[in-house]
């Protein structure tokens, strides 16, 4: 049995682990550990914004996120914001129109490059294929099994993220060594993925893309509602605004329903005129042409579909009422939710450790000296950069207090 004595063991090098052992090691201590389960650390980063890695985002707010926003507030003072801290580590960002952040290089490995070199100059020990499997609290700190290492760690910070994305390291594992020293989780749900519906009502329109308001309907009533282009897919739908509404979405199997607006630029009584218009020039066409250069022909074919349009008719024979129920479809096309797709599709975890469990240092009310940052705890932001702000943000906040915590 191998034997490590460390003064701080970081669990999961991915975004929030890597930001702490480097927090950690500037506020005075250089014995960190960060034991890896995977071949290397960082592996999630590199699949962030489509390998871009959107690390940020200027509209930064409570808003912007769900579940314990008030965790948000724990953030240390002392990381003003991402983009600086990348500064002090060499690396050129920049911002597109919509407030996003990337590294100048359009590159995420530029950003894991970043991290490696300085957990590199910090001495930061980073030992991989390293999977943590019980965690138990002693009088010194803490002892760590690891296959046939047991490391010995004064303080630990645990960033092992969620369950989203298992193929890239988080398989959830994390939450099972937070139950081992008492703490709760809530519910878990998949999130920032696809949202699945009726198989019929989008295989027609499988593969094709169109600019929508999409809308959460619960009840009758609207909960969310995100702007943005949908995808249809194999019984599903995606896209960012879809994305964006799917962690509320997965408590309402069943229950819930997404309604699209197909033309959101667009009032229902313009879109009225454009449509009878388009009739009265295809006059002798059949309907199927109808909305030909409104929409895709395929989707203009579904929203007919749904309105309950024949296509044995000709375009000159669409009554006004007919119109008018096109117009509904078009404003207003509902999709049941039969479910989120599943944890390999999703890109982040719903739900977490609740914000009572932790201190505002993120220090462990269940057992003192441990500290916990990123995913595994109960806030997840919307497709932005959102998350991976929180990620270095709170692994920056429970690396330093960890750290500080030993000069006491």
């Amino acid at each position: 049995m191998k034997t490590i004595d460390t003064d701080i063991a970081i669990i999961g090098g991915g975004s929030s682990g890597l930001v702490a052992g480097i927090a950690a090691s500037r506020y005075g201590w250089n014995n960190i550990t960060i034991p890896e389960k995977l071949s290397r650390v960082g592996k999630k980063i590199l699949s962030t914004g489509n390998g871009r890695c959107n690390l940020s985002n200027t509209a930064v707010s409570a808003r912007n996120y769900d579940g314990d926003t008030g965790l948000l507030s724990y953030v240390s003072g002392d990381i003003e914001s991402s983009e600086a801290f990348f500064s002090s580590l060499g690396l050129i960002c920049k911002t597109d129109d919509t407030g996003r952040v990337y590294p100048y290089s359009n590159a995420a490995s530029s950003v894991l490059d970043a991290l490696r070199f300085a957990t590199d100059f910090a001495s930061v020990n980073t030992i991989c294929d390293c999977r943590v499997t019980d965690i138990i609290k002693t009088k010194r700190g803490f002892i760590l099994t690891a296959g046939d290492t047991k490391i010995s760690a004064k303080r630990v910070i645990l960033a092992a993220g969620g369950k989203a994305s298992p193929s890239l390291g988080t398989d959830g594992d994390g939450y099972e060594l937070c139950k081992k020293l008492g703490h709760s989780i809530t519910k878990l749900y998949p999130a920032l993925a696809p949202i699945r519906t009726d198989v019929g009502l989008v295989k027609a329109v499988k593969g094709l893309r169109i600019a929508a308001d999409a809308s959460l309907i619960i009840d009758g009533k609207t909960i969310d509602r995100q702007s943005g282009e949908v995808q249809f897919t194999d019984g599903a739908l995606s896209g960012i605004c879809i994305f964006n509404l799917s962690a509320e979405a997965a408590k309402y199997v069943n229950k819930g329903e997404i309604s699209l607006d197909t033309a959101p630029t667009l009032g229902k009584e313009e879109l009225y005129g454009i449509i009878k218009n388009a009739a009265e020039i295809r006059a002798t066409l059949s309907c199927e042409e109808l909305l030909t250069g409104i929409y895709h022909k395929r989707i203009g074919q579904a929203l007919l579909k749904k309105a309950g349009i024949p296509f044995s008719k000709t375009c000159g024979e669409i009554t006004p009422k007919e119109i008018s129920l096109l117009c509904s479809a078009a404003k207003d096309s509902r999709y049941p939710i039969k479910g989120v797709s599943d944890w390999s599709l999703a890109q982040i975890t719903c739900g977490g450790i609740p914000a009572g469990e932790v201190s505002d240092t993120l220090e462990s009310i269940k057992a003192s000296g441990l500290y916990l940052c990123g995913e595994i705890l109960n806030i997840q932001g919307k497709c932005g950069g959102f998350n991976l702000d929180w990620a270095w943000k709170s692994g920056y906040t429970a690396g330093m207090n960890a750290s500080l915590s030993l000069s006491e």
